[in-house]
C-alpha cells in the first residue's frame, strides 16, 4: 500500500519484476492468463515462477473463462481471480464463476460502452469490481485513460463493494486520476513498463513517488 491506496501491479512475466513491485509497495501481482494478451503468460510458466515470487496476494486474469477453465485455475496458487465478463451475454457464465471461485475471490470486470449503465444483476455476484477503459474489440490492455469520473460515480453508489480503478494509469497522471475518481485501489501495467510484459524499475520508483510513497 502506498499513501493509503492499494496497488496492483499487472501483467507481470518475471520474478524480478514482482520484486521490483514488491520493492516500491504492491499488494497484488497480476497475471494474464488470456492468450490474446501481448503480455500472456501460460500456467504452466506461472507454476515455474511461483518459488521466486515475493509473498504478495497473486491475481490471475482471465477472459470470459468457462468454469472448468476456472477450475483448473483456481487449484494453481492464485489469491484472487480477475474475470473479464460481456454483460450482453455472460450473465450464465458469471453466475458460474462463484461456484467455481467464491464469491469473495472474484474481481469482475465488465466490458461496458461509455453511455451503458452498470449492470445491477452483476453486483450480487462479486465483491469487487475492476472499471478498465472500453475498447469495442478488446478486453482490458488498451493503455487509454477511462472516465474517473464515472468510477467515482459508481464507487460513491455502491459503497459497499470495492472499486478498482485501471485503464492507462502511469506516473505523470496517477495522482490525477486518484484525486478525481476518489480511488483507493488501482491498478497499473502499460504505464510502468519498458515493453509489454517488461516492467521499468524507474518508472515504478517514479510511481510510488507520484503516490505520495518515497519510491
Amino acid at each position: 500500500m502506498i499513501n493509503g491506496i492499494q496497488l496492483k501491479i499487472c501483467g507481470l512475466t518475471s520474478a524480478a519484476d514482482a520484486g521490483a513491485a514488491a520493492g516500491i509497495g504492491a499488494d497484488f501481482l497480476g497475471f494474464i492468463l488470456y492468450p490474446k494478451s501481448s503480455r500472456f503468460l501460460s500456467l504452466d510458466a506461472y507454476s515455474r515462477l511461483r518459488a521466486d515470487l515475493p509473498d504478495l496476494r497473486r491475481v490471475a486474469v482471465m477472459v470470459r473463462p468457462t468454469p472448468g477453465e476456472l477450475r483448473v485455475v483456481s487449484d494453481s496458487g492464485f489469491d484472487f481471480f480477475q474475470l473479464h465478463v460481456d454483460p450482453e451475454t455472460d450473465q450464465a457464465l458469471a453466475e458460474s464463476w462463484g461456484e467455481v471461485a467464491g464469491v469473495d475471490r472474484l474481481w469482475l470486470v465488465p466490458h461496458l460502452p461509455p453511455d451503458h449503465p452498470f449492470p445491477d444483476w452483476l453486483l450480487s455476484l462479486a465483491d469487487t469490481f475492476l472499471i478498465d477503459t472500453f475498447r469495442q474489440d478488446a478486453f482490458g490492455g488498451t493503455g487509454a485513460t477511462g472516465d474517473w469520473g464515472r468510477f467515482h460515480d459508481l464507487s460513491t453508489e455502491h459503497p459497499g463493494k470495492q472499486w478498482i480503478l485501471a485503464g492507462g494509469l502511469n506516473p505523470e497522471n496517477i495522482a490525477a486520476a486518484i484525486r478525481q475518481s476518489g480511488a483507493r485501489f488501482v491498478d497499473l501495467s502499460s504505464g510502468v513498463e519498458l515493453s509489454p510484459g517488461i516492467k521499468d524499475p524507474a518508472k515504478l520508483k517514479s510511481l510510488a513517488t507520484a503516490m505520495g510513497g518515497s519510491g
